[in-house]
């Protein structure tokens, strides 16, 4: 076999993998558990845009690129025209993450952006697919401090962190691609939520 043709053959290998485990997980993310977790977590989120509050996104490599996405469906739209609403992506700027990280090191560059923008009633919703990121636990910590609401979204191994967030929301997974998207699912379902009640100007 070629090295080509290997690599055609693990394209269709990790293709039916990834449908494997989407199979497994859509049946464990259905459980009433976790489905009160993502709700009770998605009305703080709809109940602080509906007062004014702003939504702040962090996290770190694929779920930094999820935070700027997440940020980007608020800010535009998901599903319906509606009002912008207020949603920052602590993970956007280049130049703050690298000046900060040189300046202050690496496990400030959230908190900071917390400690920019955070106000009472606002909500951070952070993403860790192990749970201990050291600059997305130091945001959650000054988030709550703050008065912010806070969410962190993980996976498996972060099911022990509680303690760090007022929600936590665990994808019963250790692989990252599907921890990762189901952290989008989530969001998503918020999001076209949060359009579909309030459309119309303000």
């Amino acid at each position: 076999m070629t090295a080509t043709q290997g690599g055609h053959a693990l394209v269709t290998q990790q293709l039916d993998a990834g449908i494997a485990a989407w199979a497994r997980l859509a049946s464990e993310i259905s459980a009433s558990e976790v489905r009160e977790a993502v709700e009770a977590a998605g009305r703080d989120v709809v109940d602080a845009l509906a007062a004014g509050g702003t939504l702040l996104v962090a996290g770190n490599g694929g779920s930094a690129a999820i935070a700027s996405h997440v940020a980007a469906e608020f800010l535009g739209k998901c599903i319906h025209d509606r009002h912008p609403l207020p949603s920052i992506s602590l993970a956007e700027s280049h130049s703050s993450l690298t000046a900060i990280g040189n300046d202050y090191g690496f496990d400030q560059v959230f908190l900071r952006g917390v400690q920019a923008f955070g106000r009472p009633g606002d909500v951070l919703l952070a993403m860790s697919t192990s749970g201990t990121s050291p600059n997305v636990v130091a945001a959650l910590g000054e988030a709550r401090a703050r008065g912010l609401r806070t969410i962190l979204m993980t996976g498996a191994k972060g099911a022990g962190q509680g303690h760090l967030a007022d929600h936590l929301l665990v994808v019963p997974s250790d692989e990252t691609p599907r921890i990762q998207e189901v952290h989008m699912l989530w969001a998503h379902a918020w999001c076209e939520a949060v359009d579909l009640s309030m459309q119309g100007p303000r």
